[in-house]
């Protein structure tokens, strides 16, 4: 059930009603009252600009009632309107007592959406008996709420258009009346005139437009709290009458019967036919569980074998690479020992000799300094030529002996 056409031209009424009151108020505030010293006096000395201040207040009392309205829809959503329901289907016959709960409820609660469209759900269960077209009733209901409520907005929209003219209205007869009468000579004597009419007429327009600025605004704002309210309607009447009541009338003719028992035939056939099909999936599943495990163990130990072998057969190769490693490891060192052993045995020899050279030295050096001794005792006796062979008689004497004694690439420079 909507709201009726009464109603609506009502609540028309009383926007006009209580708008046009503000509205005069509102410019004798601004004309005559505290407000005339200020700046507004401006924006509403123009009779089409205080039309325009008018149809605003109109406009804005019908919003204020809107989002009273809301806030009534709101309360009513957050109310038990109907008995909790258990999930299960009720009988037709039970559509009386939601009725009579439905009544118990305060008259705010009956006249909101919710509980007009639970009315009108209930009224069309009682008529028929039964639920059958149950759907396409909720929806035809869900239609008409949301064009009633997309028509509460005509008067509205109607004002919200008019207000703009109104401006671009003002704004001509404000131009006209700037204009009308100008001469040359009215123009050389006084230009003030002229802006003054022509202040008026852009100010007409300026106001309109701020105006409309701000209803359209509001406008939006009351129309998507309406729309929200009615997905909440929608969604509740969905919830707990869509699927209330027992479905019967027409669906049980025999040909529904017959379509019943036919689909319930097939529905045996196909769930017998499943499990059919599941059990040999299930055989053929277990079958190839058993092949994959044998199969695998079989792969398992062959991998197993294969793996040994090459373990073995690597760590022999391994241990010969090592075996032939330490036979060539151990005959270069016991070369490179033998080596060093010839090596220490020579210089062991060479040390020998280089000690007996030095002994040899040590006597050549004293044998140097008694030659000296008697090349001076010579030297003062006289046997000069004497001395001097038997010097040299020593010199190779000496010489013998040591050339038996040390190397053949050493010689010993005797001293002059």
């Amino acid at each position: 059930m909507n709201a009726s056409p009464r109603t609506r031209s009502l609540a028309g009424a009383l926007t006009f009603a209580l708008g046009v009151p503000l509205g005069l108020g509102v410019l004798w505030v601004i004309l005559q009252g505290p407000g005339h010293d200020t700046e507004w006096r401006r924006y509403v000395e123009h009779p089409v600009e205080q039309v325009e201040v008018l149809l605003f207040c109109c406009a804005l009392t019908a919003l204020v009632g809107k989002l009273l309205g809301g806030l009534r829809e709101s309360r009513a959503l957050r109310r038990q309107v109907l008995p909790p329901w258990s999930g299960e289907t009720t009988p037709a016959s039970q559509v009386a007592e939601l009725r009579q709960h439905l009544n118990n409820l305060p008259r705010r609660v009956q006249s909101s959406w919710l509980g007009r469209r639970i009315g009108g759900v209930l009224d069309f269960v009682e008529s028929r008996g039964s639920a059958t077209e149950l759907d396409d009733h909720l929806r035809s209901l869900a239609d008409n709420d949301a064009n009633a409520q997309d028509a509460s907005f005509s008067l509205l929209r109607l004002v919200i258009w008019a207000i703009p003219i109104l401006g671009f209205l003002g704004t001509v007869v404000g131009i006209t009346g700037a204009i009308v009468g100008v001469t040359p000579e009215t123009l050389e004597q006084s230009l003030s005139g002229v802006t003054r009419g022509l202040s008026t007429a852009f100010d007409a327009t300026a106001l309109a437009l701020a105006l409309t600025m701000v209803l359209m605004f509001l406008s939006f704002i009351c129309e998507r709290l309406e729309q929200n309210t009615l997905q909440q309607v929608d969604a509740y009447v969905d919830a707990e009458l869509a699927h209330r009541f027992e479905r019967t009338g027409p669906e049980s003719s025999p040909i529904v019967e017959a379509l019943r028992h036919n689909s319930e035939s097939l529905v045996n056939a196909l769930g017998q036919l499943v499990e059919k099909q599941a059990a040999l999936w299930s055989k053929s599943v277990e079958a190839m569980e058993q092949r994959w495990s044998e199969t695998a163990a079989k792969q398992f130990d062959m991998m197993r074998r294969a793996l040994e072998q090459a373990l073995e057969s690597s760590l022999s190769r391994h241990a010969n690479q090592v075996r032939h490693t330490e036979e060539k490891f151990l005959s270069r060192s016991q070369t490179i020992l033998d080596g060093i052993t010839a090596t220490a045995e020579r210089f062991r020899q060479q040390t020998m000799a280089l000690a007996q050279v030095q002994d040899n030295e040590a006597q050549l050096l004293r044998l140097h300094e008694a030659l000296n001794e008697n090349l001076a005792a010579v030297a003062t006796t006289g046997k000069f030529e004497e001395a001097v062979q038997s010097l040299s008689a020593a010199i190779h004497l000496l010489t013998a002996r040591v050339a038996t004694t040390s190397p053949p690439s050493r010689l010993v420079k005797p001293a002059a």
